[in-house]
């Protein structure tokens, strides 16, 4: 299997390709762990926030490590609804 060239479908084969139309349509949503999170500088631009404002609110226990949010190496990750919760909708939406 490999992503056909421009990005817009999945080819298999020779014999069968899937366009990401019909994917989206017909596909089944899978949900996993991972659903809802995003790096501080993401977060950060998505609500207007400086990755330092973040910081603090884990400092200040607004945001709670290990629940809402969690280093890997020096990456920090966050949860998408920690951040609605704290901060309220993300800017333009």
């Amino acid at each position: 299997m490999r992503v056909d060239q421009g990005g817009y479908g999945i080819v298999w084969n020779d014999d069968l390709d899937l366009s990401c139309d019909e994917l989206w349509e017909k596909g089944t949503k899978v949900t996993t762990p991972f659903d809802g999170l995003m790096s501080f500088s993401d977060a950060s631009k998505l609500w207007g926030l400086s990755e330092s404002t973040l910081r603090k609110a884990i400092s200040y226990g607004k945001i709670v490590p290990g629940v809402d949010a969690r280093k890997y190496g020096k990456q920090w990750v966050i949860n998408r609804d920690a951040m609605t919760r704290e901060y309220g909708k993300p800017i333009g939406m």
